[in-house]
């Protein structure tokens, strides 16, 4: 109890010895005004601010994008994307490594469905089918034009018909047929014509009637791809000698 007290006495003693020091909140201030004479005020320049304003790196306003289908279209995206990444990751922070490569997975993904299309652009090619020519069967035509002009057809057909490919010996019939009218200028012969482009030429009406006949015998046979019989070819071959006997009274021998 007496040292308490006396503890008590000194502090008591020793705070009177070193008084506080004044607080500075107290102390009186004064206003000091600058008194500097001839002073220019500062001008701009106004053409260096119009400069700047023309700079994007100086536009602070932000253009707030008005809201329409591809707004819209990306706001979806975005959130199928958070959508995904919250469904693998959850909560969990990424380290920086992981949290790059999650950042570069929609343009990864992008790059691959334009090389994609890129791909099948360049398999498909639409524009050129579209821009180029229509290719005709060239084997065929072509086999078929150097035939009419340049083949001996007559001995084509006996080979033909040895050889019991009577079909075929219809088909090399029907384009002597062609040569002859051509010959005689019934008929301008060019591969890429129809037999009623061919037809249609021919102004004398017995010759287009028998045309017809053999025309017709011909499509049945050749295009309809089955089997000829002897019997068949020699009735077919009726045809024909009668459309060869009308070219001959106009004056093909």
């Amino acid at each position: 109890m007496k040292n308490g007290i006396l503890i008590i006495i000194l502090c008591l003693f020793f705070g009177s010895i070193y008084p506080q020091k004044n607080d500075t909140m107290n102390v009186d201030r004064k206003i000091q005004y600058d008194k500097t004479e001839d002073l220019t005020p500062l001008k701009f320049d106004q053409q260096k601010i119009e400069a700047y304003k023309t700079q994007k790196e100086f536009d602070y306003i932000n253009a707030e994008e008005k809201d329409n289908w591809w707004t819209r279209f990306k706001k979806w995206i975005n959130a199928k994307y958070n959508q995904l990444k919250n469904w693998l990751f959850g909560s969990y922070e990424p380290n920086s490594l992981l949290a790059f490569i999650i950042a570069i997975i929609p343009f990864v993904l992008l790059l691959i469905f334009l090389v994609l299309v890129a791909w099948l652009f360049s398999r498909l090619n639409p524009g050129g089918r579209i821009l180029q020519t229509p290719k005709t069967s060239e084997v065929f035509l072509t086999e078929e034009e150097e035939l009419v002009k340049s083949q001996d057809l007559p001995a084509l057909i006996k080979e033909a018909v040895l050889n019991g490919e009577f079909r075929l010996a219809v088909r090399y019939y029907y384009l002597n047929e062609l040569r002859k009218l051509d010959e005689l200028h019934l008929i301008k012969y060019e591969y890429q014509k129809t037999n009623k482009d061919y037809s249609e030429e021919i102004k004398d009406e017995a010759i287009r009637k028998h045309f017809y006949e053999i025309t017709k015998l011909y499509e049945f046979i050749w295009y309809g791809s089955f089997q000829v019989s002897e019997t068949d070819y020699r009735l077919v071959e009726r045809g024909f000698l009668r459309m060869e006997k009308v070219l001959n009274s106009v004056g093909y021998e």
